[in-house]
């Protein structure tokens, strides 16, 4: 019985446990057409794209918090094509390591930013 379960993990390959990502992934992805589709509605309601106004939009606590919701979402779903990229074509144990470390410091200080961003402009007087 040992042996046939040993023999069955040879067969799931590197992944292991690759429908969890797969799934998680498309969710994401759903997340963000219907975030990305939300900017596109609320952009285009605007009466102009000029700073002030644009800042004046993000003040609404419900605004802020869907374009912080995008950013975050966003930067998950780089992270996760990343991730596959680097699994594909770095296969040196240390190059991969490095490159895995680059891309989670790329996309937590960039999602970090983004919503330092958004909430800077939310929540900073004029």
């Amino acid at each position: 019985m040992a042996r046939q379960a040993r023999s069955a993990d040879r067969l799931v390959g590197k992944g292991r446990g690759g429908a969890k990502d797969w799934i998680a992934v498309r969710l994401n992805s759903l997340a963000l057409l219907a975030l990305y589709a939300w900017l596109l509605v609320a952009l285009v309601l605007l009466p102009e794209l000029s700073y002030e106004v644009v800042r004046d939009w993000l003040r609404r606590p419900l605004n802020s918090v869907m374009m912080i919701l995008l950013i975050i979402t966003s930067f998950w779903h780089t992270k996760y094509g990343l991730k596959e990229l680097i699994d594909d074509y770095v296969h040196q144990p240390f190059p991969q390591a490095v490159c895995i470390a680059a891309m989670y410091a790329f996309t937590f200080f960039g999602a970090a930013f983004g919503v330092w961003s958004v909430a800077r402009l939310a929540l900073v007087p004029a």
